[in-house]
């Protein structure tokens, strides 16, 4: 990851670690459990796609959490819900996946790379069950755009 992307991703992720576990008290805090895995597309480790966990059974509404990653210079990924790398609670959910370009002029991200084929959560053929105290090594998920 260049080092103005691990920059941006960091701010992003900080702001967000904020939003969602500033709460006061992280004792109710959901287990996570670590998630990872190595995205390629066409067979060559992919850097900087965006992968998100949707719950099979929709949003928690009572402690609503979100599970995303982005993927490194090799392609790994590690799932991330309240801090960096700690996983995702258990359950079942749809893996989605976006490959953006960063625009270093607003420094936002833009596109797809991947031309929209895997981020809608009903067409997605990328299903996982993660299970309590039970890391989850997703292995290489190769994509065609």
């Amino acid at each position: 990851m260049t080092l103005q992307r691990q920059r941006l991703f960091w701010i992003g992720l900080s702001g967000w670690v904020l939003v969602v576990g500033c709460n006061g008290n992280d004792r109710n805090w959901k287990e996570t459990v670590p998630v990872t895995g190595v995205i390629t597309v066409n067979g060559q480790p992919a850097e900087g796609v965006h992968v998100t966990f949707h719950p099979a059974g929709g949003m928690d509404q009572a402690q609503p959490t979100e599970t995303k990653a982005i993927t490194d210079k090799e392609g790994k990924f590690a799932a991330s819900t309240y801090v960096l790398g700690d996983g995702a609670p258990p359950g079942e959910y749809t893996l989605t996946f976006s490959w953006p370009k960063l625009n270093t002029i607003s420094m936002a991200f833009e596109g797809d790379k991947l031309k929209g084929k895997y981020d809608q959560p009903g067409k997605s053929q990328h299903k996982i069950v993660v299970e309590s105290g039970q890391p989850l090594d997703l292995g290489t998920i190769d994509l065609k755009p």
